[in-house]
């Protein structure tokens, strides 16, 4: 996927991306032009050793493969860096990727409380905007603010 969308303009000027902002984004955060995330895809376990030491993620306990994937606030999927082994750490990744090229200066990359890269952005006058709605929430926060719905049926119901 990374290869073939180097071939088309996926990363939309500034202007269309503040156009095409929620309004809560044009407010709290309008520099925002790409949000970030890494997120890695299980694979089957290699036969090589070495393909096995390296696919292995010690986060998701199996054989993956991670990669880095940008979105613009209004939810046009517009980055996707190629992939790597599972025990490939976001910053390793944010190093490799030409993140640091596509931004113009003043811009800002939002990403949850995990990149640490702000030293990777700053010489480009690029910012990390880390919101602290991410800082303060555990990530499965919002499983207990739901009441869950029970769907098995009581004995003698069917």
């Amino acid at each position: 996927m990374s290869r073939q969308w180097r071939e088309v303009k996926t990363f939309p000027d500034r202007d269309i991306v503040r156009f095409f902002n929620p309004r809560d984004f044009k407010t709290k955060f309008p520099s925002t032009r790409i949000i970030i995330d890494g997120t890695e895809c299980p694979v089957m376990k290699p036969k090589s050793p070495i393909a096995q030491q390296s696919t292995f993620s010690t986060y998701k306990n199996r054989n993956t493969i991670k990669l880095l994937v940008g979105a613009i606030p209004g939810g046009l999927i517009n980055y996707v860096s190629p992939a790597y082994g599972g025990s490939t750490s976001d910053r390793q990744i944010c190093e490799r990727s030409n993140l640091s090229s596509i931004c113009d200066k003043g811009d800002s990359k939002m990403a949850d409380k995990g990149f640490n890269v702000q030293d990777l952005f700053a010489p480009y006058d690029v910012s990390i905007n880390i919101p602290t709605f991410f800082e303060q929430k555990k990530q499965n926060d919002w499983q207990n603010s739901f009441e869950r719905p029970c769907y098995f049926k009581q004995k003698g119901s069917y």
